[in-house]
């Protein structure tokens, strides 16, 4: 229920580029509840951030994510204008999406949306639009969703999400749909490996995103930039380890009128760290994995530093399945492999 102040944001600017340090390129994503709920406050912070890192001879960035309710002419002409990228909360055709997709009156979303939708994905040509799918209990059938996001309504990129939620909520994917849903991401997978063997991008960011980090060899000490790259900071000016923690007074690390909490932050960093999750220890895929997300470890076990066992063996399964493409792909089309080096400078 809350929108940040101006104020608040300028000081999430200025916070940002005094701690960039030597890097010469810095992001900020715009994120919600619904984040063109705020859409003047952003334009004002674009104008701004864009004003302080030229001063300081950093490049800056931008993307959102959003439900596309909100969407207007005017708005899609801006974000391409400005070459903000945009992620799309849609859970593919109108009888998956409209299952958990609703306004306060219980109507469903998608054909509010899809409109909207396509007329984004017509005008807005500086970055790649991508869709972002939440997997419940009642939304698993990943391909047809993919089939519908990707070639029916045009996304650049379609990408899936398990849903993070506790066990016992009925929206929650159990043993046997984590199965059915790794089975189709396996079929989409060697679909992907087919496509970039003859050079095509296919779109299914999932597989994009593992082999980008295979490729530049990357070995995890923490699951994500959560703390380290990356901070939330929410409509308080309370910094957070992420956006998923925003405004939660027990990981904050600081405010941006202060800085961080230095000795938070590294609580934070070392409770999370590889070495400290036993259960790891003895598995091949942890440069990978490290764990797994803070915060579904947080709302599964109560914990961010706990180790997410309950996806242990889909991790395993997905990491298996990624390593045999990117070791096909290096074999006969090495040259796709370039695209890798092209997010990485990006």
């Amino acid at each position: 229920p809350k929108f940040m102040e101006f104020e608040t944001a300028k000081q999430s600017v200025d916070f940002l580029i005094a701690e960039a340090g030597t890097r010469k390129q810095v992001h900020i994503t715009f994120f919600g509840g619904e984040t063109l709920m705020n859409f003047p406050l952003l334009k004002k912070i674009v104008d701004y951030s864009r004003e302080e890192a030229a001063k300081r001879g950093v490049a800056i960035d931008y993307s959102l994510t959003t439900n596309a309710t909100l969407l207007r002419p005017d708005i899609i002409e801006y974000l391409s204008e400005n070459a903000i990228g945009v992620t799309v909360s849609m859970d593919g055709p109108k009888e998956l999406n409209d299952q958990l997709r609703v306004f306060s009156n219980g109507k469903g979303s998608y054909d509010v949306i899809v409109p909207k939708v396509r007329e984004l994905l017509s005008k807005h040509r500086s970055r790649p639009i991508a869709a972002r799918v939440t997997l419940t209990n009642g939304v698993r059938d990943v391909i047809g969703i993919f089939r519908h996001l990707k070639e029916e309504i045009g996304f650049h990129e379609v990408g899936f999400a398990p849903v993070t939620t506790s066990p016992n909520r009925l929206y929650a994917i159990g043993e046997k749909g984590l199965d059915e849903v790794l089975a189709q991401f396996e079929q989409l997978a060697y679909e992907y490996r087919d496509y970039a063997l003859r050079g095509e991008l296919h779109g299914f960011s999932n597989v994009s995103d593992t082999l980008s980090e295979l490729h530049q060899g990357i070995s995890k000490s923490h699951p994500c930039g959560a703390g380290l790259g990356l901070l939330g900071v929410g409509p308080s000016g309370d910094i957070s380890p992420c956006h998923r923690f925003v405004d939660s007074d027990d990981h904050k690390l600081g405010h941006v009128s202060e800085g961080l909490d230095r000795d938070k932050q590294q609580e934070f960093l070392k409770h999370g760290h590889i070495h400290a999750k036993y259960d790891c220890h003895t598995c091949w895929a942890r440069p990978v994995c490290a764990g797994g997300c803070y915060h579904e470890a947080f709302v599964r076990y109560g914990d961010t530093g706990h180790a997410n066992l309950h996806y242990c063996d889909w991790i395993r399964g997905w990491t298996d399945l990624c390593l045999r493409i990117y070791g096909e792909i290096a074999t006969h089309n090495p040259g796709f492999l370039e695209h890798f080096e092209q997010r990485k400078a990006a």
